[in-house]
């Protein structure tokens, strides 16, 4: 930072507030929004193209003014996808939402000008007026002047690597805390994983990666060795061998500090004499031969070329999308339909090789007298629940084992009791490669810390969600603390530590999510054995869940018996367990918290038993099955293919990667829901 080196009239920080201000000034917004427009790269995660925006551009650059003004904005999903490079390789992209481009965009353009004034002569990527020609011309120059040995040196995975906390504290040296910095942290940690990196896609990821470097870039600020520098690509230049050496020391060191590091089979030290490539040209003695290269703004124009192929693939994803709104309209869920039978007087019974539901009359020790109330062929059903009320003739369970249709049999604590089930799935190899990663030490151990990061990740997730409107800071100390146990995820060595760091982000979850429940409901701790009303709530939509994720791992192919985390047990469906680990946030505490923060569930849908223990009315576990099955119905966007999906859809999606996982396939990605 040239304005403050070594002077004692240390120049004064940026004004946040001011710089805020500008970016969201309604002219900034329109011409963030033109960039983005002109730029024509692809959809983020929630879907809507730069065309779909644009027809209601006013009104969404309106509504997003007002969120970034009164602190109610928040990042949509990111979309994330791997697409080839024009010069070969792959490139891994995270693009955010245009709605989140367009933001980011008149922050850069409001920030880049004041940023831009502290960065050194020697950085030319992303900055205005300079090229990557400058940057040639620059290494030809220095040449002539006798530097004739180089630095060719390579950062490891720079814009996966930027740890988020030493980036704040840069940005924080040159501008004070205020709305603007608290949205960069945002988009960070909403961008990268474990608090670190910046998002390729991101229109701010270009501007904070030079200011991240600036340092790197001061350290040889008037120094006989020069650096150049085009974004994470860099030369040193020197008129020694022994020069270049020590530069590549420090330079290493200096990094090391800023916790990234230097690629070894792709950093050496070298001289014109033998050759070099450096931003496409390749120097070789006197001779720069520039060969073809991808533009400046490869980002950019990978984008540009992904809209195209979504483009291309609409056409086919409507037809789809049709076939499906057709299917939903008539009452159907592609992925997994569930018939409920709860109440006393409700009967399941075949009729015509269709199943048959059945409503009794008559008074309590009299005879039923039933009569027909609902049709269904077994192809329309993919699973029933029997209520501890209701009835299933043997008829209908014959029926159900013919067809393969699995019958759960529930209590009044919505606990399950049995299953009546086509058994396991004929799929030895893929149970044996379940065994292995069972068995397997290292195995079992990254694919433990898989679930358990989508566990945490989503626990995080729920908590910022719905600590929005409460604002509590007991709350946000333990998201703070969330974070740093996430952080200590990957150290973790055995199973046993990666249960014990889950067990400690659970003893931060509960008393925070607990203390965002209304009505009398509120906990400070999970209770199974004898469930408050809370706990008890807690305990049956966690037993919806998991019949949800049986049939999901059983539909995959899985056997239902093999875990790397909760163990392998008789009679436990444990593969379920591990799987449901990274939906019971969205999906379990999400759902109680609704119900009853909406009041769906009072007090008084519990009684209590002689035991003290505490059972469901039929009103209250109906209330529940409501609330659960519009969660589960509700769509969201797969994170494989950009999707729209029910939830129980993303549980199959999640289960057959599972068992792409073990039979070595491609690596198993929790699904991480969206804050």
């Amino acid at each position: 930072m040239k304005a403050r080196s070594g002077s004692e009239n240390v120049k004064p920080r940026l004004s946040d507030r001011r710089l805020f201000a500008a970016a969201t000034h309604p002219q900034a917004l329109d011409a963030a929004w033109a960039r983005v427009r002109a730029n024509a790269g692809a959809a983020g995660g929630d879907g809507m193209t730069t065309a779909v925006f644009g027809m209601a551009a006013d009104r969404h650059l309106a509504r997003l003014r007002r969120a970034m003004l009164d602190g109610t904005y928040r990042p949509k999903p990111i979309r994330r996808v791997s697409i080839p490079k024009p010069g070969g390789g792959e490139r891994g992209l995270a693009i955010p939402s245009v709605q989140d481009r367009v933001a980011q965009t008149a922050v850069a353009q409001a920030l880049a000008p004041a940023l831009d004034a502290e960065f050194e002569e020697s950085s030319f990527g992303y900055r205005a007026g300079r090229s990557v020609q400058d940057a040639v011309r620059l290494v030809a120059e220095l040449r002539k002047a006798g530097l004739q040995h180089v630095v060719d040196a390579d950062i490891t995975s720079f814009f996966d690597s930027v740890p988020h906390d030493r980036l704040l504290d840069r940005l924080a040296a040159s501008m004070d805390e205020g709305a603007l910095t608290a949205l960069i942290a945002l988009w960070l940690e909403h961008g990268g994983t474990d608090g670190r990196g910046l998002a390729q896609g991101s229109p701010l990821s270009p501007l904070l990666a030079n200011l991240y470097l600036d340092r790197l870039d001061e350290a040889f600020s008037g120094r006989s060795a020069r650096i150049i520098r085009f974004a994470d690509d860099f030369v040193i230049l020197c008129a020694h061998r022994a020069g270049a050496e020590a530069a590549l020391s420090e330079a290493r060191a200096l990094l090391r500090q800023e916790g990234l590091a230097l690629k070894p089979e792709k950093t050496r030290v070298t001289s014109f004499d033998q050759g070099f490539r450096f931003l496409g040209t390749l120097f070789v003695r006197s001779l720069a031969l520039t060969s073809p290269e991808p533009p400046e703004d490869e980002t950019a124009e990978l984008m540009r070329r992904l809209a195209e192929a979504d483009e291309a693939r609409a056409g086919a994803a409507a037809s789809r999308a049709e076939a499906e709104a057709k299917d939903r309209a008539e009452g159907l869920d592609r992925v997994q339909r569930v018939l409920y039978l709860v109440s006393a007087d409700r009967r399941l019974h075949i009729r015509n090789q269709a199943f048959i539901v059945e409503a009794g009359s008559g008074d309590p020790g009299e005879t039923q007298r039933w009569r027909e109330t609902l049709a269904l062929p077994h192809q329309a059903v993919d699973r029933v629940e029997i209520g501890p009320a209701a009835e299933a003739t043997p008829a209908a369970l014959r029926h159900a084992l013919a067809t393969g249709t699995p019958l759960a049999f529930t209590n009044g604590f919505g606990e399950t009791m049995g299953w009546v089930s086509p058994g396991v799935s004929p799929h030895a190899a893929r149970h044996l490669a379940q065994a292995r990663h069972t068995l397997d030490a290292g195995l079992r151990l990254d694919l433990a810390r898989r679930f358990v990061e989508g566990r945490l990740r989503n626990q995080r997730a729920l908590l910022r969600r719905l600590n929005r409107d409460k604002q509590s800071g007991a709350v946000s100390q333990a998201l703070a603390a969330l974070n740093g146990i996430l952080r200590e995820l990957p150290g973790g060595q055995t199973v046993a530590e990666v249960m014990g760091q889950e067990g400690r982000a659970a003893a931060l979850f509960w008393p925070a999510y607990g203390a965002l429940l209304d009505h009398g409901f509120g906990f400070t701790k999970r209770e199974r054995e004898q469930p408050d009303a809370a706990n008890l709530l807690l305990n049956a939509a966690a037993s919806l869940l998991l019949r949800d994720v049986t049939i999901a791992v059983q539909r995959a192919g899985l056997h239902p018996g093999f875990a790397v985390l909760h163990g392998t047990e008789d009679h436990r469906d444990s593969t379920a367990l591990d799987l449901a680990e990274e939906f019971r946030a969205p999906l379990v505490e999400s759902v109680v918290a609704q119900a009853v923060n909406n009041r769906a569930v009072a007090l008084d849908s519990f009684e209590s038993l002689e035991s003290g223990r505490l059972r469901f009315r039929p009103a209250g576990y109906t209330a529940l099955l409501r609330a659960y099955e519009r969660a589960a119905e509700r769509e969201v966007r797969s994170a494989r293919d950009g999707r729209r999906r029910t939830w129980r859809g993303i549980m199959l999606e999640q289960a057959r990667a599972l068992a792409a996982h073990v039979e070595g396939r491609g690596p198993y990605v929790p699904y991480v829901m969206d804050y």
